[in-house]
């Protein structure tokens, strides 16, 4: 579980609004203010002044309590800067940084990505970014956009489905009609197929590593997701996403011509009833993995074959109300939200069994747009085994 989702999958967009937007100053209409010089910029020009910068990030908290105990969970802060080059370049990147048990910081990249714009409707990129995959990491991922303190089981980084790429793409939308398109393609280094020979029980092998910057072999993961808001007010999008890797495993392994598939498909719709805005949202999503068997040892030291139906998926459906229109200003800052997820894994693997199911439900006020605290409370059962429900409140500031 991890109390900070990533902000990156967002932050192009709004990048691009604050970098592009025009600047305007209220003048006295008493005063005559002289107009300062313009310099007009064309694609690709190295004149000084074309550059502009913007530093963005969000910091965030939580508290967790069950009928075991009760903790402080440590604190994440994840800065994002932003460069715009000129007008078709800019770059995004990512460093996130975790407080650790000991007190220390632990350190990572999230993203390194450069973007050409091409045209109103297609923009390119290479670098690290975050997959094009679902609306729980692709549009709900970002902590300030979330409902819910934690992220639905099966369904966030400890999935069986892509996170994090490196690699290019292209990317864009455009109107079709009253609706609009959207597309995002990509080309990337796959998943790495895990083999572990020691025979746990926590054993892994079968599982895909979707963490690794560098591939295992010479074979690449293509992947993307087509998208649709039918209506003239967007208030429904409809996505559609998948990746294909036709070898996992080490080069000249027995097992580099493992392939894996994943595919799904997710929604979002909100509309305004009298007072009240009510949003639902869903997502399913699915991995196969190309059969393949496996040697383990067992704790005697003697060896045996190993092999299982590769494949799992996970979903969710949630909603939640607000009283947009009430005119308590506390009211109106409310929002409740309830949320069933469950995750299927391969039944016979070692780290596989029964279903695990989570309820979540949630009241959020809103400070701003960006900043909230949460309230939860999540019921869980880990492969048939209840576990403790959990009391949680998250904290979270957008700058």
């Amino acid at each position: 579980m991890q109390p900070l989702t990533k902000l990156k999958r967002i932050l192009p967009a709004i990048g691009l609004l604050l970098l592009l937007s025009p600047i305007t100053k209220a003048q006295d209409s008493t005063t005559t203010v002289a107009e300062p010089l313009q310099t007009v910029q064309t694609p690709n020009s190295p004149n000084p002044g074309s550059e502009s910068f913007l530093f963005t990030g969000e910091g965030s908290s939580m508290f967790i309590a069950s009928k075991d105990g009760n903790t402080f969970v440590p604190l994440t802060l994840m800065l994002m800067p932003l460069a715009r080059i000129n007008d078709r370049l800019f770059l995004e990147s990512g460093l996130k940084m975790e407080m650790q048990d000991d007190g220390s910081f632990a350190f990572g990249l999230e993203a390194l990505n450069l973007h050409y714009r091409i045209n109103s409707w297609l923009t390119v990129h290479a670098g690290k970014f975050a997959a094009p995959w679902g609306n729980v990491l692709d549009m709900f991922g970002e902590g300030f956009v979330s409902r819910f303190p934690i992220g639905p089981i099966g369904l966030s980084d400890d999935g069986m489905a892509p996170t994090d790429l490196v690699g290019f793409g292209a990317q864009g939308g455009f109107q079709a009609g009253t609706a609009k398109m959207l597309y995002d393609v990509y080309l990337a280094n796959g998943p790495q197929l895990i083999v572990n020979e020691d025979g746990l029980s926590d054993n892994m092998t079968g599982h895909m590593s979707y963490e690794s910057l560098s591939d295992n072999n010479k074979n690449k993961a293509i992947g993307g997701k087509i998208g649709i808001l039918p209506f003239s007010n967007s208030a429904l999008q409809i996505d559609a996403f998948g990746q294909y890797t036709g070898q996992t495993g080490d080069v000249g392994s027995k097992y580099q011509d493992v392939s894996s598939s994943s595919y799904g498909a997710d929604f979002n719709f909100y509309k305004t009833f009298n007072i009240t805005m009510i949003r639902l949202m869903g997502q399913y999503e699915e991995t196969k993995t190309g059969n393949a068997t496996y040697t383990v040892t067992d704790a005697t030291g003697a060896t045996s074959d190993y092999t299982f139906n590769n494949k799992g998926n996970s979903w969710y459906l949630a909603g939640t109300i607000r009283p947009t229109g009430s005119s308590n200003d506390f009211v109106h800052d409310l929002e409740l939200g309830a949320r069933y997820a469950q995750y299927d894994p391969p039944k016979n693997a070692l780290w596989g069994g029964d279903p695990s199911k989570q309820v979540t439900l949630d009241l959020t006020y809103w400070f701003t747009w960006s900043s909230q605290v949460n309230f939860g409370y999540n019921i869980q059962t880990d492969a048939g085994t209840k576990l403790n429900n959990e009391f949680i409140i998250r904290t979270l500031y957008k700058f």
